[in-house]
Protein backbone atom coordinates (compact mmCIF):
# COMPACT_ATOMS: atom_id res chain seq x y z
CA UNK A 1 0.00 0.00 0.00
CA UNK A 2 1.51 3.34 -1.03
CA UNK A 3 1.40 6.51 1.09
CA UNK A 4 -1.61 7.93 -0.74
CA UNK A 5 -3.64 4.83 0.08
CA UNK A 6 -2.41 4.85 3.67
CA UNK A 7 -3.55 8.46 4.11
CA UNK A 8 -6.92 7.70 2.50
CA UNK A 9 -7.41 4.72 4.80
CA UNK A 10 -6.61 6.70 7.95
CA UNK A 11 -8.95 9.56 7.06
CA UNK A 12 -11.85 7.58 5.60
CA UNK A 13 -12.04 5.05 8.44
CA UNK A 14 -11.78 7.58 11.25
CA UNK A 15 -15.10 8.38 12.98
CA UNK A 16 -13.94 11.94 13.63
CA UNK A 17 -11.51 14.53 12.38
CA UNK A 18 -7.91 13.35 12.24
CA UNK A 19 -5.14 15.91 12.33
CA UNK A 20 -2.42 16.24 9.73
CA UNK A 21 0.10 16.02 12.56
CA UNK A 22 -1.32 12.69 13.75
CA UNK A 23 -1.23 11.28 10.23
CA UNK A 24 2.32 12.57 9.67
CA UNK A 25 3.50 11.00 12.91
CA UNK A 26 1.88 7.66 12.22
CA UNK A 27 3.22 7.43 8.66
CA UNK A 28 6.56 9.13 9.42
CA UNK A 29 5.98 11.79 6.78
CA UNK A 30 6.10 15.57 6.91
CA UNK A 31 2.90 17.59 7.38
CA UNK A 32 3.60 19.21 4.00
CA UNK A 33 3.68 15.76 2.39
CA UNK A 34 0.34 14.92 4.03
CA UNK A 35 -1.19 18.18 2.81
CA UNK A 36 -0.07 17.44 -0.77
CA UNK A 37 -1.47 13.90 -0.63
CA UNK A 38 -4.82 15.12 0.72
CA UNK A 39 -5.00 17.78 -1.99
CA UNK A 40 -4.38 15.11 -4.62
CA UNK A 41 -7.12 12.91 -3.14
CA UNK A 42 -9.56 15.81 -3.13
CA UNK A 43 -8.77 16.49 -6.78
CA UNK A 44 -9.57 12.84 -7.50
CA UNK A 45 -13.02 13.36 -6.03
CA UNK A 46 -12.62 11.90 -2.56
CA UNK A 47 -14.89 13.89 -0.21
CA UNK A 48 -12.31 15.03 2.34
CA UNK A 49 -12.97 18.28 4.18
CA UNK A 50 -10.56 20.17 6.42
CA UNK A 51 -11.10 22.23 9.54
CA UNK A 52 -8.58 24.48 11.20
CA UNK A 53 -7.20 23.03 14.46
CA UNK A 54 -9.19 19.81 13.85
CA UNK A 55 -7.77 18.22 10.73
CA UNK A 56 -9.37 16.18 7.99
CA UNK A 57 -12.76 14.50 7.84
CA UNK A 58 -14.20 12.02 5.32
CA UNK A 59 -17.89 12.16 4.40
CA UNK A 60 -19.05 8.95 2.74
CA UNK A 61 -20.97 10.33 -0.22
CA UNK A 62 -20.89 6.99 -2.02
CA UNK A 63 -17.68 7.37 -4.01
CA UNK A 64 -16.28 3.86 -4.20
CA UNK A 65 -13.84 3.33 -1.34
CA UNK A 66 -12.61 -0.14 -0.46
CA UNK A 67 -11.48 0.94 3.00
CA UNK A 68 -15.04 1.85 3.96
CA UNK A 69 -16.35 -1.36 2.38
CA UNK A 70 -13.83 -3.46 4.31
CA UNK A 71 -14.66 -1.63 7.54
CA UNK A 72 -18.26 -2.87 7.22
CA UNK A 73 -17.45 -6.42 6.22
CA UNK A 74 -17.72 -9.31 8.63
CA UNK A 75 -14.41 -9.71 10.40
CA UNK A 76 -13.50 -12.98 8.70
CA UNK A 77 -13.97 -11.45 5.24
CA UNK A 78 -11.73 -8.43 5.75
CA UNK A 79 -8.56 -10.35 5.03
CA UNK A 80 -10.08 -12.92 2.68
CA UNK A 81 -11.23 -10.65 -0.17
CA UNK A 82 -9.18 -8.78 -2.73
CA UNK A 83 -10.57 -5.66 -4.41
CA UNK A 84 -10.09 -3.92 -7.71
CA UNK A 85 -11.87 -0.59 -8.26
CA UNK A 86 -12.37 1.26 -11.55
CA UNK A 87 -13.89 4.64 -12.30
CA UNK A 88 -14.89 3.41 -15.77
CA UNK A 89 -14.52 -0.04 -17.26
CA UNK A 90 -15.95 -1.99 -20.16
CA UNK A 91 -17.51 -4.56 -17.80
CA UNK A 92 -16.62 -5.86 -14.36
CA UNK A 93 -17.37 -9.42 -15.48
CA UNK A 94 -15.18 -9.06 -18.55
CA UNK A 95 -12.39 -7.88 -16.27
CA UNK A 96 -13.00 -10.82 -13.91
CA UNK A 97 -12.61 -13.24 -16.81
CA UNK A 98 -9.38 -11.50 -17.84
CA UNK A 99 -8.04 -12.06 -14.32
CA UNK A 100 -9.20 -15.67 -14.46
CA UNK A 101 -7.13 -16.28 -17.59
CA UNK A 102 -3.99 -15.14 -15.79
CA UNK A 103 -4.93 -17.33 -12.82
CA UNK A 104 -2.87 -15.31 -10.36
CA UNK A 105 -5.52 -14.60 -7.73
CA UNK A 106 -5.38 -16.73 -4.61
CA UNK A 107 -8.48 -15.35 -2.88
CA UNK A 108 -11.95 -14.26 -4.00
CA UNK A 109 -11.60 -11.04 -6.00
CA UNK A 110 -14.25 -8.32 -6.10
CA UNK A 111 -14.17 -6.03 -9.13
CA UNK A 112 -16.10 -2.77 -8.74
CA UNK A 113 -16.81 0.04 -11.16
CA UNK A 114 -18.49 3.40 -10.85
CA UNK A 115 -19.58 3.08 -14.47
CA UNK A 116 -19.60 0.33 -17.09
CA UNK A 117 -19.26 1.21 -20.76
CA UNK A 118 -20.34 -2.21 -22.04
CA UNK A 119 -22.20 -3.83 -19.19
CA UNK A 120 -24.14 -6.93 -20.20
CA UNK A 121 -26.71 -9.35 -18.89
CA UNK A 122 -28.07 -12.66 -20.10
CA UNK A 123 -27.66 -13.45 -23.79
CA UNK A 124 -25.24 -10.53 -24.08
CA UNK A 125 -27.98 -7.94 -23.64
CA UNK A 126 -26.83 -4.44 -22.79
CA UNK A 127 -27.12 -3.48 -19.10
CA UNK A 128 -27.39 0.30 -18.76
CA UNK A 129 -24.68 1.29 -16.25
CA UNK A 130 -24.59 4.99 -15.32
CA UNK A 131 -22.51 6.29 -12.40
CA UNK A 132 -25.42 5.96 -9.96
CA UNK A 133 -25.60 2.18 -9.71
CA UNK A 134 -23.59 -0.66 -8.20
CA UNK A 135 -21.68 -2.81 -10.64
CA UNK A 136 -19.61 -5.62 -9.20
CA UNK A 137 -18.34 -9.02 -10.17
CA UNK A 138 -16.94 -11.66 -7.85
CA UNK A 139 -14.27 -14.00 -9.18
CA UNK A 140 -14.20 -17.31 -7.30
CA UNK A 141 -12.34 -20.57 -7.45
CA UNK A 142 -14.78 -23.37 -8.16
CA UNK A 143 -14.80 -25.43 -4.93
CA UNK A 144 -16.02 -28.63 -6.59
CA UNK A 145 -15.58 -30.70 -9.73
CA UNK A 146 -19.07 -29.78 -10.93
CA UNK A 147 -21.30 -26.73 -10.91
CA UNK A 148 -25.00 -26.20 -10.33
CA UNK A 149 -25.50 -22.70 -11.77
CA UNK A 150 -29.15 -22.74 -10.68
CA UNK A 151 -28.18 -23.03 -7.02
CA UNK A 152 -25.44 -20.40 -7.25
CA UNK A 153 -27.70 -17.89 -8.99
CA UNK A 154 -30.61 -18.49 -6.63
CA UNK A 155 -28.30 -18.16 -3.61
CA UNK A 156 -26.99 -14.86 -5.00
CA UNK A 157 -30.55 -13.62 -5.55
CA UNK A 158 -31.47 -14.44 -1.96
CA UNK A 159 -28.33 -12.72 -0.65
CA UNK A 160 -29.22 -9.53 -2.51
CA UNK A 161 -32.81 -9.66 -1.33
CA UNK A 162 -31.68 -10.07 2.29
CA UNK A 163 -29.30 -7.10 1.96
CA UNK A 164 -32.17 -4.94 0.65
CA UNK A 165 -34.55 -6.05 3.40
CA UNK A 166 -32.03 -5.43 6.20
CA UNK A 167 -30.51 -2.15 5.02
CA UNK A 168 -33.29 -0.49 2.99
CA UNK A 169 -36.42 -1.73 4.78
CA UNK A 170 -38.27 -2.70 1.60
CA UNK A 171 -39.24 -6.19 0.50
CA UNK A 172 -38.51 -7.12 -3.10
CA UNK A 173 -39.39 -10.35 -4.87
CA UNK A 174 -37.22 -12.72 -6.88
CA UNK A 175 -38.11 -13.44 -10.48
CA UNK A 176 -36.57 -16.79 -11.38
CA UNK A 177 -33.83 -17.11 -12.12
CA UNK A 178 -31.77 -13.94 -11.97
CA UNK A 179 -33.83 -10.77 -11.40
CA UNK A 180 -34.78 -8.87 -8.24
CA UNK A 181 -38.07 -7.02 -8.61
CA UNK A 182 -39.49 -4.15 -6.57
CA UNK A 183 -42.90 -2.63 -7.32
CA UNK A 184 -43.16 -4.90 -10.37
CA UNK A 185 -39.96 -3.52 -11.90
CA UNK A 186 -36.50 -5.04 -12.17
CA UNK A 187 -33.98 -3.33 -9.90
CA UNK A 188 -31.14 -5.90 -9.92
CA UNK A 189 -29.79 -8.33 -12.49
CA UNK A 190 -27.49 -11.29 -11.80
CA UNK A 191 -25.35 -13.22 -14.26
CA UNK A 192 -23.36 -16.30 -13.26
CA UNK A 193 -20.66 -17.43 -15.67
CA UNK A 194 -18.19 -20.30 -15.64
CA UNK A 195 -14.52 -20.18 -16.65
CA UNK A 196 -13.33 -23.51 -18.02
CA UNK A 197 -9.87 -25.00 -17.71
CA UNK A 198 -9.18 -26.41 -21.18
CA UNK A 199 -6.46 -28.82 -20.06
CA UNK A 200 -8.45 -30.48 -17.28
CA UNK A 201 -11.81 -29.90 -19.02
CA UNK A 202 -13.31 -28.71 -15.75
CA UNK A 203 -14.89 -25.48 -14.54
CA UNK A 204 -12.01 -23.90 -12.68
CA UNK A 205 -13.46 -20.52 -11.75
CA UNK A 206 -16.78 -18.74 -11.42
CA UNK A 207 -17.81 -15.17 -12.10
CA UNK A 208 -20.89 -13.78 -10.34
CA UNK A 209 -21.89 -10.48 -11.92
CA UNK A 210 -24.30 -8.13 -10.15
CA UNK A 211 -25.84 -4.91 -11.45
CA UNK A 212 -27.95 -2.77 -9.11
CA UNK A 213 -30.01 0.29 -10.02
CA UNK A 214 -29.12 1.91 -6.73
CA UNK A 215 -29.50 5.68 -6.90
CA UNK A 216 -30.47 5.84 -10.55
CA UNK A 217 -33.46 8.07 -11.33
CA UNK A 218 -35.90 5.75 -13.16
CA UNK A 219 -36.91 8.60 -15.46
CA UNK A 220 -33.35 8.64 -16.79
CA UNK A 221 -33.76 5.17 -18.32
CA UNK A 222 -34.41 4.92 -22.05
CA UNK A 223 -38.15 5.15 -22.73
CA UNK A 224 -38.37 1.50 -23.77
CA UNK A 225 -36.94 0.41 -20.38
CA UNK A 226 -39.03 2.57 -18.07
CA UNK A 227 -41.99 0.18 -18.06
CA UNK A 228 -39.93 -2.74 -16.76
CA UNK A 229 -36.85 -1.23 -15.06
CA UNK A 230 -36.95 0.33 -11.61
CA UNK A 231 -34.55 1.61 -8.97
CA UNK A 232 -33.83 1.39 -5.24
CA UNK A 233 -33.39 5.17 -5.20
CA UNK A 234 -36.42 6.03 -3.05
CA UNK A 235 -35.54 3.47 -0.37
CA UNK A 236 -31.85 4.44 -0.43
CA UNK A 237 -32.62 8.12 0.10
CA UNK A 238 -35.07 7.29 2.90
CA UNK A 239 -32.59 5.07 4.76
CA UNK A 240 -29.45 7.09 3.83
CA UNK A 241 -27.29 4.07 3.05
CA UNK A 242 -24.18 4.78 0.99
CA UNK A 243 -23.08 2.59 -1.89
CA UNK A 244 -20.02 1.47 0.07
CA UNK A 245 -22.03 0.26 3.05
CA UNK A 246 -24.56 -1.48 0.83
CA UNK A 247 -21.80 -3.19 -1.15
CA UNK A 248 -20.33 -4.47 2.12
CA UNK A 249 -23.72 -5.89 3.07
CA UNK A 250 -24.10 -7.56 -0.32
CA UNK A 251 -20.76 -9.28 0.22
CA UNK A 252 -21.60 -10.25 3.81
CA UNK A 253 -24.86 -11.90 2.75
CA UNK A 254 -23.36 -13.50 -0.36
CA UNK A 255 -20.41 -15.15 1.35
CA UNK A 256 -22.58 -16.36 4.23
CA UNK A 257 -24.70 -18.31 1.72
CA UNK A 258 -21.86 -19.18 -0.64
CA UNK A 259 -20.07 -21.19 2.04
CA UNK A 260 -22.78 -23.87 1.86
CA UNK A 261 -24.89 -22.98 -1.18
CA UNK A 262 -24.48 -26.41 -2.78
CA UNK A 263 -26.62 -28.07 -0.09
CA UNK A 264 -29.62 -25.94 -1.10
CA UNK A 265 -30.58 -25.31 2.54
CA UNK A 266 -31.33 -21.66 1.75
CA UNK A 267 -34.10 -22.49 -0.74
CA UNK A 268 -36.97 -22.32 1.75
CA UNK A 269 -36.11 -18.65 2.31
CA UNK A 270 -35.77 -18.18 -1.43
CA UNK A 271 -39.23 -19.65 -2.06
CA UNK A 272 -40.79 -17.26 0.45
CA UNK A 273 -39.57 -14.39 -1.70
CA UNK A 274 -40.33 -15.91 -5.08
CA UNK A 275 -42.45 -13.96 -7.52
CA UNK A 276 -43.17 -17.14 -9.48
CA UNK A 277 -45.02 -19.57 -7.21
CA UNK A 278 -48.62 -20.14 -8.24
CA UNK A 279 -48.29 -17.85 -11.26
CA UNK A 280 -48.94 -18.73 -14.87
CA UNK A 281 -45.75 -18.10 -16.80
CA UNK A 282 -44.34 -18.17 -20.29
CA UNK A 283 -40.77 -19.41 -20.41
CA UNK A 284 -38.39 -19.24 -23.35
CA UNK A 285 -35.53 -21.72 -23.67
CA UNK A 286 -33.56 -21.26 -26.86
CA UNK A 287 -36.06 -21.32 -29.72
CA UNK A 288 -38.69 -23.14 -27.67
CA UNK A 289 -41.49 -21.60 -25.65
CA UNK A 290 -43.31 -23.19 -22.71
CA UNK A 291 -46.32 -22.12 -20.64
CA UNK A 292 -47.71 -23.39 -17.38
CA UNK A 293 -48.38 -22.68 -13.74
CA UNK A 294 -45.40 -22.70 -11.39
CA UNK A 295 -45.68 -25.25 -8.62
CA UNK A 296 -42.37 -24.66 -6.85
CA UNK A 297 -38.63 -24.11 -7.08
CA UNK A 298 -37.06 -27.49 -6.35
CA UNK A 299 -34.02 -28.27 -4.21
CA UNK A 300 -31.73 -27.85 -7.21
CA UNK A 301 -33.02 -24.34 -7.94
CA UNK A 302 -35.08 -25.54 -10.91
CA UNK A 303 -38.45 -24.09 -11.87
CA UNK A 304 -41.16 -26.76 -11.59
CA UNK A 305 -44.51 -26.49 -13.37
CA UNK A 306 -47.68 -28.21 -12.17
CA UNK A 307 -47.37 -30.78 -14.97
CA UNK A 308 -44.00 -31.83 -13.52
CA UNK A 309 -41.81 -30.17 -16.16
CA UNK A 310 -38.58 -28.86 -14.65
CA UNK A 311 -36.32 -26.12 -16.01
CA UNK A 312 -32.75 -25.50 -14.92
CA UNK A 313 -32.38 -22.60 -17.36
CA UNK A 314 -34.52 -20.32 -19.45
CA UNK A 315 -36.10 -16.90 -19.32
CA UNK A 316 -39.54 -16.11 -17.95
CA UNK A 317 -40.95 -13.54 -20.36
CA UNK A 318 -44.48 -13.29 -18.97
CA UNK A 319 -45.97 -13.72 -15.50
CA UNK A 320 -49.71 -13.73 -14.92
CA UNK A 321 -51.95 -14.17 -11.90
CA UNK A 322 -54.04 -17.33 -11.96
CA UNK A 323 -57.70 -16.35 -11.70
CA UNK A 324 -59.03 -19.90 -11.60
CA UNK A 325 -57.70 -23.35 -10.98
CA UNK A 326 -56.11 -24.66 -14.18
CA UNK A 327 -54.54 -27.93 -13.09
Amino acid sequence: MDNTQKVLKLISTSPDYVSGEAIATKLQLSRTAIWKIVKHLQEDGFPISSKRHAGYYYTDTGKLNTFIIQQHLKKELRTQLSFEVHEKISSTSTRAKELAVHGSQTSPTVILANQQLNGYGRYGRNFDSPGTGIYLSILLKNPSTSLNPGLLTTATALALTLAIEKKLAVFPKIKWVNDIVLNDKKVIGILTEAVADIESQTISQLVVGIGVNYLTDPTSFPIELQKRAGSLRQAVLAQKVSRNIFIANILNEFFTLYAHYEDGAFLDEYRKRSLMLGKEVTLVQGNRKFSGIVKTIDDQGRLVLHDGTRFSSGEVTKTRLVTEKKW
